[in-house]
């Protein structure tokens, strides 16, 4: 079977079914997850286990290319490659065995080289992937998909009373969404503030730089892992804003810098009550003076502008 005439019968093998094997093929990168750091580059393989016979494969790899970049890939145990394409933000590869006999095993399909661009995770995931039989028949694969971590991981533990806790991510999430953010917390709401209609609104994705008020039902230890943030950035609107700060405390008034606004508030999870920063006031009258990594803010801005909060 020529070259041409097999990959046309691999790029059709993922509009047809066929019965589960005993044993089923399995694709996965090693290591995974993986991480570098920014300006790095590493290996990373990507591997067919399998009882069943298997004679080529393809398969488009996805990342998010604000933090990684795969920038080339070469063959492995299928000892050619058909396509090596870049388009964007996924790598489309394909193999096939030289001797066009099915083969079984740990087999390597390729090593992927990574260049970690920016702070953050990136989820790696599988479309358009198929493996087959010399003879064009499909044979039925799991695709696990993997984790690039550009930078490091860390875990952020805090406990959050019952009742409403006013919180922010230190840490850019794996995941952003609230399920999995506060996925050992037990609450019933979580909701961010829209600084342009004024108005609560529930929130469905938690990230860095926002305030979030969430409904403890009961007692919980909220712990979550990702990549851990020194600088974040909010747009202010004239009036209230909740907004998140870095993974450090920092002290107000440089966390402000040149900001134009009237007060920071802090929500007291034990009171239930705000506390207020109020840079016109004497000292004796601020609640507090720092500004922490979990925490939420207030912030009532005398007009629209920028805060970049940034980690000393």
């Amino acid at each position: 079977m020529n070259r041409l005439v097999f990959g046309m019968v691999l790029a059709a093998l993922v509009m047809l079914t066929v019965p589960i094997a005993a044993a089923t093929p399995t694709v996965y990168f090693d290591p995974d997850p993986s991480s570098a750091q920014p300006g790095e580059t590493i290996t990373v393989t990507l591997w067919l286990n399998t009882s069943e016979g298997v004679a080529a494969f393809n398969d488009d790899i996805h990342f998010d290319t604000g933090v990684v970049n795969i920038t080339d890939a070469t063959a492995g145990d299928f000892y050619q490659m058909w396509t090596v394409v870049h388009y964007g933000d996924f790598i489309r590869i394909g193999g096939w065995s030289s001797d066009y006999l099915d083969k079984t095993g740990l087999l390597k399909l390729a090593d992927l080289t990574f260049e970690a661009k920016n702070p953050g995770i990136s989820t790696l995931y599988h479309t358009g992937n198929a493996v087959g039989h010399y003879d064009g028949t499909p044979v039925t694969a799991t695709w696990i998909n993997g984790t690039f971590t550009c930078g490091s991981v860390q875990t952020f533990t805090r406990s959050l009373p019952e009742g409403w806790n006013l919180i922010s991510l230190p840490l850019t999430p794996t995941d952003n969404s609230v399920s999995a953010v506060l996925s050992g917390v037990t609450q019933n709401a979580v909701k961010q503030y829209n600084a342009t209609s004024k108005q609560f609104e529930t929130a469905t994705t938690m990230d860095p730089g926002t305030g979030y008020f969430v409904h403890v039902t009961s007692a919980s230890t909220w712990s979550y892992q990702g990549s851990p943030e020194s600088s974040t950035t909010a747009q202010l609107k004239s009036g209230l804003n909740m907004i998140g700060v870095p993974n450090c405390t920092i002290d107000v008034g440089t966390a402000m810098g040149s900001t134009d606004y009237r007060y920071v508030a802090r929500w007291n999870t034990t009171a239930q009550k705000f506390e207020v920063y109020n840079p016109n006031a004497p000292p004796a009258f601020h609640h507090f003076t720092t500004m922490e990594a979990g925490e939420g803010y207030f912030v009532s801005a005398k007009s629209d502008g920028t805060l970049t909060v940034t980690c000393p």
